[in-house]
């Protein structure tokens, strides 16, 4: 009988252990996904800031060019 218990006490840390790993493994791969998405993330917002200034430029340029043909 003592065997048997000892037996599944061994089997028990084992998966234990196993199971300490892989929610570590798993924590890490989240954490490197999350750094990903907010890399991309930041990075279209960054986009989306650069198409905005580069509208405004380009419509205050049409005004200036506009006035100076005398078509405003």
């Amino acid at each position: 009988m003592e065997t048997i218990i000892n037996d599944l006490e061994k089997g028990l840390s084992d998966q234990l252990a196993s199971l300490t790993e892989e929610i570590r493994r798993g924590e890490e791969l989240l954490m490197r996904n999350k750094e990903g998405y907010l890399k991309v993330k930041g990075a279209l917002e960054l986009l989306q800031v650069i198409k905005q200034r580069q509208s405004e430029t380009t419509d205050k340029e049409l005004k200036e060019a506009l006035t100076t043909a005398g078509l405003d």
